[in-house]
Protein backbone atom coordinates (compact mmCIF):
# COMPACT_ATOMS: atom_id res chain seq x y z
CA UNK A 1 0.00 0.00 0.00
CA UNK A 2 1.60 3.20 -0.78
CA UNK A 3 0.09 6.82 -0.02
CA UNK A 4 1.19 9.56 -1.72
CA UNK A 5 0.94 13.02 -3.07
CA UNK A 6 -1.20 13.59 -6.23
CA UNK A 7 0.35 15.25 -8.95
CA UNK A 8 -0.35 17.15 -12.51
CA UNK A 9 -0.05 13.88 -13.98
CA UNK A 10 -2.37 11.90 -11.76
CA UNK A 11 -4.83 14.60 -12.87
CA UNK A 12 -7.25 11.71 -15.06
CA UNK A 13 -6.91 8.86 -12.33
CA UNK A 14 -7.66 11.47 -9.81
CA UNK A 15 -10.94 12.15 -11.43
CA UNK A 16 -12.01 8.85 -11.44
CA UNK A 17 -10.96 7.21 -8.93
CA UNK A 18 -13.38 10.69 -6.93
CA UNK A 19 -15.91 10.33 -8.88
CA UNK A 20 -16.31 6.23 -9.07
CA UNK A 21 -15.63 6.08 -5.59
CA UNK A 22 -17.99 9.14 -4.45
CA UNK A 23 -21.17 7.61 -6.09
CA UNK A 24 -20.07 4.51 -4.71
CA UNK A 25 -20.80 5.72 -1.54
CA UNK A 26 -23.62 7.61 -1.69
CA UNK A 27 -25.55 5.18 -3.93
CA UNK A 28 -29.17 4.97 -2.46
CA UNK A 29 -28.34 8.11 -0.53
CA UNK A 30 -28.59 10.56 -2.39
CA UNK A 31 -31.11 11.24 -5.30
CA UNK A 32 -29.83 9.17 -9.21
CA UNK A 33 -29.90 12.65 -11.24
CA UNK A 34 -27.67 14.03 -8.42
CA UNK A 35 -25.21 11.14 -8.10
CA UNK A 36 -25.35 11.22 -12.27
CA UNK A 37 -24.53 15.14 -12.32
CA UNK A 38 -20.86 13.97 -11.16
CA UNK A 39 -18.26 12.56 -13.41
CA UNK A 40 -14.48 11.80 -13.65
CA UNK A 41 -14.14 15.02 -15.40
CA UNK A 42 -15.67 17.37 -13.17
CA UNK A 43 -13.72 15.86 -10.33
CA UNK A 44 -10.54 16.19 -12.73
CA UNK A 45 -11.25 19.87 -13.45
CA UNK A 46 -11.48 19.88 -9.45
CA UNK A 47 -8.14 18.37 -8.46
CA UNK A 48 -6.20 20.69 -10.83
CA UNK A 49 -7.93 24.17 -10.07
CA UNK A 50 -6.60 23.33 -6.83
CA UNK A 51 -3.11 22.75 -7.65
CA UNK A 52 -2.27 26.35 -6.97
CA UNK A 53 -3.80 26.25 -3.79
CA UNK A 54 -1.08 25.60 -1.19
CA UNK A 55 -3.49 24.77 1.74
CA UNK A 56 -4.98 21.64 -0.70
CA UNK A 57 -3.25 18.44 -0.97
CA UNK A 58 -4.32 15.81 -2.78
CA UNK A 59 -3.17 11.99 -1.51
CA UNK A 60 -3.52 9.00 -3.90
CA UNK A 61 -3.78 5.48 -2.15
CA UNK A 62 -2.50 3.18 -4.45
CA UNK A 63 -1.72 -0.74 -4.34
CA UNK A 64 0.66 -2.49 -6.48
CA UNK A 65 0.28 0.42 -8.91
CA UNK A 66 -3.20 0.41 -9.13
CA UNK A 67 -5.58 3.65 -7.66
CA UNK A 68 -7.24 2.63 -4.38
CA UNK A 69 -8.74 6.22 -3.39
CA UNK A 70 -8.34 9.77 -2.97
CA UNK A 71 -7.94 12.15 0.22
CA UNK A 72 -8.29 15.96 -0.01
CA UNK A 73 -6.92 18.00 2.65
CA UNK A 74 -7.32 21.63 3.39
CA UNK A 75 -4.72 23.29 5.63
CA UNK A 76 -5.77 26.51 6.91
CA UNK A 77 -3.53 27.84 9.92
CA UNK A 78 -3.28 24.75 12.95
CA UNK A 79 -6.21 22.97 11.69
CA UNK A 80 -6.45 20.31 8.92
CA UNK A 81 -9.73 19.39 7.39
CA UNK A 82 -10.19 15.96 5.58
CA UNK A 83 -12.45 17.48 2.98
CA UNK A 84 -12.70 14.22 0.93
CA UNK A 85 -11.74 10.50 1.89
CA UNK A 86 -13.15 8.04 -0.81
CA UNK A 87 -11.76 4.24 -1.35
CA UNK A 88 -13.20 2.64 -4.14
CA UNK A 89 -15.45 -0.17 -3.25
CA UNK A 90 -13.11 -2.99 -4.04
CA UNK A 91 -10.37 -2.18 -1.86
CA UNK A 92 -12.76 -1.24 1.10
CA UNK A 93 -12.45 -3.33 4.34
CA UNK A 94 -8.71 -3.55 3.91
CA UNK A 95 -7.33 -0.94 5.51
CA UNK A 96 -7.01 2.09 3.50
CA UNK A 97 -8.79 4.32 5.22
CA UNK A 98 -6.92 3.35 8.50
CA UNK A 99 -3.81 3.35 6.76
CA UNK A 100 -5.06 7.21 5.32
CA UNK A 101 -5.30 8.53 8.90
CA UNK A 102 -2.12 7.13 10.38
CA UNK A 103 -0.53 9.16 7.26
CA UNK A 104 -2.29 12.65 8.28
CA UNK A 105 -1.85 12.60 11.46
CA UNK A 106 2.02 11.36 10.98
CA UNK A 107 2.37 14.25 8.54
CA UNK A 108 0.44 17.16 10.55
CA UNK A 109 1.37 16.06 13.68
CA UNK A 110 -0.12 18.58 16.31
CA UNK A 111 -2.66 19.87 13.45
CA UNK A 112 -6.19 19.82 15.15
CA UNK A 113 -7.90 17.62 12.08
CA UNK A 114 -11.46 17.90 11.05
CA UNK A 115 -14.07 16.18 9.01
CA UNK A 116 -17.77 16.45 7.97
CA UNK A 117 -19.85 13.07 8.09
CA UNK A 118 -23.73 12.91 7.25
CA UNK A 119 -25.38 11.95 10.08
CA UNK A 120 -27.14 9.01 9.01
CA UNK A 121 -23.79 7.75 7.35
CA UNK A 122 -23.26 5.14 10.55
CA UNK A 123 -20.82 3.29 9.32
CA UNK A 124 -18.34 6.09 8.07
CA UNK A 125 -19.21 7.81 12.16
CA UNK A 126 -18.32 4.54 13.52
CA UNK A 127 -14.71 4.30 11.64
CA UNK A 128 -14.10 7.49 12.37
CA UNK A 129 -15.03 7.26 16.04
CA UNK A 130 -12.29 3.95 16.12
CA UNK A 131 -9.58 6.65 14.82
CA UNK A 132 -9.74 8.58 17.64
CA UNK A 133 -12.11 11.34 16.17
CA UNK A 134 -14.63 12.94 18.47
CA UNK A 135 -18.16 14.31 17.30
CA UNK A 136 -17.82 18.49 17.93
CA UNK A 137 -21.21 20.37 18.39
CA UNK A 138 -21.02 21.78 14.80
CA UNK A 139 -23.40 20.79 12.12
CA UNK A 140 -24.45 21.81 8.67
CA UNK A 141 -27.01 21.67 6.09
CA UNK A 142 -25.93 20.40 2.53
CA UNK A 143 -27.42 20.50 -0.49
CA UNK A 144 -27.01 17.24 -2.60
CA UNK A 145 -29.62 17.00 -4.38
CA UNK A 146 -31.72 17.17 -1.31
CA UNK A 147 -31.22 18.44 2.56
CA UNK A 148 -28.60 16.51 4.46
CA UNK A 149 -27.35 17.09 7.71
CA UNK A 150 -23.80 16.71 8.28
CA UNK A 151 -21.81 16.61 11.56
CA UNK A 152 -18.37 17.80 12.29
CA UNK A 153 -15.81 15.22 13.71
CA UNK A 154 -12.51 16.22 15.31
CA UNK A 155 -9.05 14.81 16.23
CA UNK A 156 -6.22 16.79 18.42
CA UNK A 157 -2.84 16.43 17.56
CA UNK A 158 -0.80 15.27 19.69
CA UNK A 159 2.02 17.33 21.28
CA UNK A 160 1.45 21.16 20.41
CA UNK A 161 0.50 23.13 17.11
CA UNK A 162 3.73 23.53 14.16
CA UNK A 163 4.24 25.59 11.59
CA UNK A 164 3.95 22.79 9.24
CA UNK A 165 2.25 23.73 5.99
CA UNK A 166 0.59 21.57 3.28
Amino acid sequence: MVIRRALIEDADVVGEVHSVAWKQTYQGVFDQEYLDSDSPSVRREEFLSSLDDKHCVYLLLEEEGQAAGIVKLLANGNEVEIASIYILEEFRGRGFGRKAFEYIFSEYKGFRIVLWVLEVNLNARAFYEKCGFELTDKVRQIDRGGEFKQLMYARSGSGGATDQQA
